[in-house]
């Protein structure tokens, strides 16, 4: 197993920062990363999901104060939908 690992480290690697990045890993990202090449963006992703921590901290924290928190969201799916 750590051979197997370690020979795949570079994979890992990619994959690992994918998922930082973006949050989810669909079929074309795994493509690119088993083929060695740094993922692409997932199908559904946009600019507008590129926000800094600091941003979604920020419009967070005021939606709770002013008491406008969605209540309507489900858990599950794609990180992009919440």
């Amino acid at each position: 197993a750590e051979d197997l690992l370690e020979s795949n480290k570079g994979k890992l690697e990619l994959m690992k920062d994918a998922l930082m990045e973006y949050e989810t890993i669909d079929a074309l990202q795994i493509d690119d990363i088993m083929a060695g090449k740094a993922p692409r963006p997932p199908a559904d992703w946009s600019d507008n999901n590129n926000k800094t921590e600091s941003d979604d901290k920020d419009s967070d924290t005021s939606k709770v104060n002013k008491g406008e928190t969605d209540k309507s969201s489900k858990i599950g799916g794609p990180a992009s939908e919440h």
